[in-house]
């Protein structure tokens, strides 16, 4: 009887590890889409979203199910939870660096106008570590200089690879999660002198930067993989507060997930044999055309060129929009798939 005890024992300790491996496996290969990196293969079945209850039944109380989430605070929420949940339950948010996403080098060649010449010439060209006590603080009579404000800033992928490129931009960096915030100011990198990094929600209210930055003070904005966490209402709010904060001639710099993306089951192009339209939001749900809510809360929408152009146009922004592939490799699961993105450029024309 003991020798049987310890077998069963041994057995469901086996089980458990097993289950537990397995549940970290599909946890890693169904990764953010915003981390740019690893796929997920699946059948074409769907599972159950979730269970029907009362509210199911009661009229919705705005517009969409997508702006309900975002007027709501449960967009910030879902993004304070998913930053958390990458320090650690309990854990300090400026004791380690949270890498939950890649540096975006390829800003620096994609954002080329933030550039300066030696980086338009070779976007490749390997860039340091910024180290605030050798550096000086940006020269603003630099032909150079540039004044950016980045909307989802996150813990800085994006802004440290910009300012690395070119050491006389200053960055009005903001996000809705304080953890990330705190994250980013924490970095080695971090220099008050070239980086204003605050949380902001810029779902709260039409003009949700007027008591941080003036009107007409930035020469550029930036948002790679933001507006595709916002509905339709909040996405003109903010083109109007980007509008509202450009210099004439300042643009706006946009990379966000294209309608087109194989991770959008409504997609009609891009798609190779093999790829599963929309599988990576299961176990998350979709809960509008082209727009779902990730397992972790966060929401993605899938954008359109037309509609970006036309959100942009409506406020005084004109500009264009291109369809961008990028294929990703996930070498641990030997699968490819071809990413497809919006990227776009709109600018505040002068005054005739």
């Amino acid at each position: 009887r003991t020798t049987k005890r310890r077998v069963e024992g041994i057995g469901q300790c086996v089980m458990r590890a097993s289950l537990a491996s397995l549940s970290a496996r599909v946890r890693a290969a169904s990764i953010h889409p915003a981390r740019g990196v690893g796929v997920r293969v699946c059948s074409t079945a769907r599972r159950p979203t979730s269970r029907a209850t009362a509210a199911d039944d009661e009229p919705p109380a705005s517009s969409s199910p997508a702006a309900d989430r975002v007027s709501s605070g449960e967009g910030a929420r879902s993004w304070e939870r998913f930053y958390r949940t990458h320090v650690g339950k309990g854990a300090d948010p400026s004791a380690k660096p949270i890498r939950a996403f890649k540096d975006r080098h390829y800003l620096r060649r994609e954002f080329a106008e933030l550039m300066p010449q030696s980086i338009r010439d070779d976007p490749k060209a390997h860039t340091p570590p910024l180290d605030p006590s050798a550096l000086p603080p940006p020269d603003v009579d630099s032909p150079d200089h540039k004044v950016v404000l980045e909307l989802g800033c996150g813990v800085g992928n994006s802004a440290f690879p910009m300012m690395r490129a070119n050491p006389d931009m200053f960055v009005h960096a903001c996000d809705c999660s304080e953890t990330a915030i705190a994250n980013l100011r924490a970095s080695p990198e971090f220099d008050p002198r070239r980086c204003d990094a605050f949380v902001a929600d810029l779902a709260a209210g039409d003009s949700p930067l007027a008591e941080k930055i003036g009107d007409g003070t930035c020469d550029a904005v930036a948002g790679v993989f933001f507006f595709s966490a916002l509905d339709s209402r909040t996405f003109g709010h903010v083109a109007a507060e980007c509008w509202r904060v450009l210099k004439p001639g300042g643009s706006v710099l946009f990379r966000d997930y294209g309608l087109d993306d194989v991770k959008n089951a409504e997609g009609t192009k891009g798609a190779t044999r093999g790829e599963t339209r929309g599988a990576e939001f299961e176990p998350g749900r979709r809960i509008e055309d082209a727009t779902y809510v990730r397992s972790d809360g966060t929401l993605a929408v899938f954008l359109d060129e037309a509609r970006v152009e036309g959100v942009f146009r409506e406020v005084g922004l004109e500009g264009e929009c291109r369809r961008v592939t990028h294929e990703v490799v996930n070498r641990k699961l030997n699968v490819r798939i071809t990413r497809s993105f919006v990227q776009g450029r709109f600018e505040k024309k002068a005054a005739a």
